[in-house]
């Protein structure tokens, strides 16, 4: 990793590597000493997917487990009948 010395001026501004020209950045404050400054990467807000968007793969184990579950649903432990208790005692 290079590191160099570079002088802010009185307001506080520094020039960063010629790298960095017209990129968006990152700028964490680490400490009242410290900050870490890195290239950010932008998406659009019409781009960004979320994870909910994206479907679910499951392997052929894990779907043929799924598919008997759904046929031959286990039987309820301790914590979900708890939490149906609760869930009742809330909303009735």
């Amino acid at each position: 990793m290079l590191t160099e010395t570079r002088t802010a001026d009185k307001k506080g501004r520094i020039t960063l590597p010629s790298g960095f020209a017209g990129a968006t950045v990152l700028i964490e404050q680490l400490s009242d000493t410290e900050v870490r400054i890195r290239k950010a990467r932008v998406i659009p807000e019409n781009e960004v997917v979320f994870p909910e968007e994206s479907p679910i793969r499951l392997s052929a184990r894990d779907w043929k487990r799924f598919l008997e579950a759904l046929d031959n649903p286990p039987e309820p432990n301790a914590a979900l009948k708890k939490a149906l208790t609760g869930y009742k005692a809330r909303h009735g």
